[in-house]
């Protein structure tokens, strides 16, 4: 008893962990897929109808459902060649011919007049959900409409004609129940498809917009943070500093003779060059620290913590450059770089703060280079 509520449970898990990637868009079935899976389905009701109709000892309904099952089924090859709007047309069509001719036959009474409204929803989300049908507001009203004289015509039909075949009245409850359950199902799982469909284009969306954001604070070569994006975290840090006291640092580096390596090995070369030493100052901080990419060969650091720890952390950067090789197929290129480190003071604004840290950098520069001044 154990093992089958344990297995349950696992199976209940996969499915919401399925439904839950088919939410997030991580799984994705496209216009075809649907489509025929949607065929499929309207086959299958049909099949149902036929059952019914036979049971009653309706042969004629029940071979001409028998007829739309298989059809619906063949029609599943156009899929393949994405006919789309000629398989929604002749659907919509089916569905109309259908409920004329139960109507006429059986009453209006047996309900099969409440699939316009299902063929009305299902209209109004391949329509907007799906990117088939270009003017789309005209092609809602168009289908629309003609649903409506379907509806229309089904009434006149019951008021001036008596029904071909009169049946119990007890068939006759269990059609309109039938088609009651069945076209409010068909309805859900429409409600069901375009709630998905939203979501999971809200959620692409919402990445696509994070992606967006991402790459408009990053530099697109080195992959670090640029100017743009820092200038706010210094702001936010800044603020800090005033309202909690959390002080912070940053480092200014720049790599020393780096005109050198593009002239002698060219811009390519010098491209490396820049890639790898982004890589080795983001791999020397934590992960509450920035790296970013100040100009050109310039880089600006913030550290979280003092003055002291800004200047340890400048210092394992350098040694890291300095040991450094990079190699090229002209060459192998060993460089190094100098650091410049201020700690944020109450009352010095950031532009003040960045300043000293570039002043100290240059006396690096003029006192020999690959060095950490603070």
């Amino acid at each position: 008893m154990f093992l089958l509520y344990d297995g349950f449970d696992v199976i209940m898990s996969n499915l919401k962990h399925y439904l839950e990637k088919i939410r997030k868009g991580d799984i994705y079935f496209d216009e075809a897929f649907k489509l025929s899976i949607l065929l499929r389905e309207i086959g299958v009701l049909h099949l149902i109808f036929s059952v019914l109709f036979f049971i009653m000892g309706n042969i004629h309904l029940g071979v001409y459902d028998v007829i739309v099952f298989v059809i619906y089924n063949l029609l599943v090859v156009l899929v393949k060649k994405k006919k789309f709007k000629l398989l929604i047309l002749l659907t919509a069509v089916e569905v109309v011919i259908h409920g004329l001719i139960c109507t006429a036959t059986l009453g209006i009474g047996t309900g099969f007049t409440l699939y316009y409204f299902t063929m009305i929803l299902g209209l109004f989300y391949t329509v907007y959900a799906w990117d088939v049908f270009k003017k789309k507001e005209r092609t809602v009203i168009i289908y629309t409409i003609a649903a409506l004289l379907a509806m229309l015509a089904s009434y006149l039909i019951s008021v001036f004609c008596n029904p071909i075949i009169l049946i119990p009245e007890i068939w006759s409850h269990i059609f309109n129940v039938s088609n009651i359950v069945l076209s409010m199902a068909a309805l859900l799982e429409f409600l069901i498809l375009l709630g998905w469909d939203i979501l999971s284009k809200n959620e692409n969306l919402s990445s696509k917009n994070d992606e967006l954001d991402k790459m408009a604070n990053m530099d697109p070569l080195t992959k670090l943070y640029n100017r743009r994006y820092i200038d706010g975290v210094l702001a936010a840090k800044y603020e800090e500093l005033h309202q909690t006291g959390d002080i912070f640092g940053i480092i200014i580096a720049d790599i020393d003779d780096f005109k050198k390596v593009n002239d002698t090995y060219g811009h390519d070369a010098g491209d490396e060059v820049l890639v790898r030493v982004a890589e080795i100052l983001k791999k020397s901080v934590r992960d509450n620290d920035y790296v970013c990419r100040w100009g050109g060969e310039e880089f600006l650091v913030i550290i979280a913590g003092n003055k002291q720890i800004t200047s340890d952390v400048a210092e394992r950067m350098r040694k890291s450059i300095m040991k450094e090789v990079i190699k090229l197929d002209e060459a192998d290129i060993s460089i190094t770089m100098t650091f410049g480190v201020t700690e944020s003071t109450p009352g010095y604004t950031v532009e003040k703060l960045i300043n000293i840290a570039d002043e100290n950098l240059y006396k690096g520069k003029n006192n020999g280079k690959n060095q950490v001044v603070i």
